[in-house]
C-alpha cells in the first residue's frame, strides 16, 4: 500500500524573475500489489533508484526532500489553517497551475481507483509519529471535509485487510455479550501480519441498511479508514486509498491545494540557496584574506 514520486526541475517565478526549483504537478500515487509507481502521463518521470556499493555513504538528501522535510517542521499547521479558510484561490487566480490546467488528466488518474489498488497522497500533513496528538492539525481538517459516501465497498470487498487487535477483539465481543473465542471464529489468522482479521465480507455489515451493525465499537481500522499511512516518497503528507469513492473526490477536490505546499517549498529552497550563497561568498572572502 505505497508510494509515488516526482522529480524538481526549473520553473519561473511569476512576476519576479528569479527560477525556483519546485516539483511539478502531479497525483502521488502506487500500487499497492506490485509497488509500481503510477504517475499520469503529464508527470515528470520517477527517477531509478540508485544501487550503492555497500560501505558506501548514502547519498544527502536533495535539496526538495530537504525543503519538505522543514516545511512540515515549520509550517505544518500554518498551511492546514490557509487550506481550511481557502486562501489558496488567491494563489490560484495569480499563477497558472497544474491542478488547473491538467484537471481532467488528474481526474481520470484518480479514478482509476475504482479498478486498480493504489493509495494517493493528499496535500495535508501527516502527524509527527514523536507527537501524533499535538500534531493532528491536518488529519482534523480531512475529518472535517470528508463525506463518507455509505456506499459499504470497504466493508463488503473480498481482500480487505480488516485486522483486529486485542482491545478491539475486547471492545466488540463486550458489546455483543460474547467471548472472544466466539469473535476469532469469524476471524482468519494471518502468519505473515501476526493478526487477527475479519473475514470479508464483513459479517458484521448489514446490506439492507447499508450500514455497520456494530458502528460504536467498531475496529480501530475502520475508524481511521480511508487513511492509510504516508507513501514512501511523500512521508509528510496524509495518503488515502483509492478504493474508496469518497476518497477519491476528497482528492480530487482538495488538487488545488497542493500550490499551498508548492509555494511554501519554494520559498523554503530559495533561502537555503541563498544561504547557501552566502556561506560561498564568506569563504571566498577568508580565501582572499
Amino acid at each position: 500500500m505505497r508510494r509515488g514520486s516526482s522529480r524538481s526541475k526549473a520553473i519561473r517565478s511569476p512576476g519576479r524573475g528569479e527560477d525556483l526549483y519546485i516539483a511539478p504537478g502531479c497525483i502521488l500515487l502506487t500500487a499497492r500489489l506490485n509497488r509500481n509507481p503510477i504517475c499520469p502521463k503529464a508527470a515528470v518521470s520517477i527517477p531509478k533508484k540508485s544501487h550503492q556499493r555497500k560501505g558506501r555513504k548514502p547519498s544527502p538528501p536533495d535539496p526538495l526532500t530537504d525543503a519538505k522535510r522543514l516545511c512540515h517542521l515549520r509550517s505544518a499547521r500554518d498551511c492546514v489553517e490557509i487550506k481550511r479558510a481557502g486562501l489558496h484561490r488567491d494563489l490560484l487566480k495569480r499563477r497558472a497551475h497544474w491542478s488547473e490546467s491538467k484537471r481532467e488528466e488528474q481526474h481520470r488518474t484518480i479514478d482509476r481507483g475504482e479498478t486498480e489498488p493504489f493509495d494517493i497522497a493528499i496535500p495535508l500533513p501527516a502527524k509527527d509519529r514523536r507527537d501524533p496528538g499535538g500534531t493532528s492539525w491536518g488529519a482534523d481538517l480531512f475529518w472535517e471535509r470528508f463525506r463518507c459516501a455509505g456506499c459499504g465497498r470497504c466493508c463488503y470487498s473480498p481482500g480487505g485487510g480488516l485486522y483486529l487487535d486485542g482491545e478491539d477483539m475486547e471492545r466488540i465481543s463486550g458489546h455483543l455479550g460474547w467471548s472472544i473465542k466466539r469473535l476469532k471464529t469469524l476471524c482468519s489468522y494471518e502468519r505473515d501480519a501476526k493478526a487477527w482479521a475479519l473475514r470479508q465480507p464483513c459479517p458484521f455489515y448489514d446490506s439492507e441498511d447499508r450500514g455497520c451493525t456494530i458502528y460504536s465499537v467498531r475496529p480501530k481500522t475502520c475508524t481511521r479508514y480511508p487513511l492509510h499511512p504516508p507513501l514512501q516518497e511523500m512521508p509528510y503528507h496524509l495518503a488515502v486509498d483509492a478504493f474508496c469513492p469518497a476518497a477519491r473526490e476528497f482528492a480530487k477536490e482538495t488538487l488545488g491545494w497542493w500550490i499551498v505546499c508548492e509555494a511554501n517549498w519554494a520559498r523554503i529552497l530559495k533561502r537555503m540557496a541563498e544561504a547557501d550563497g552566502s556561506e560561498d561568498e564568506g569563504s571566498g572572502e577568508r580565501g582572499d584574506g
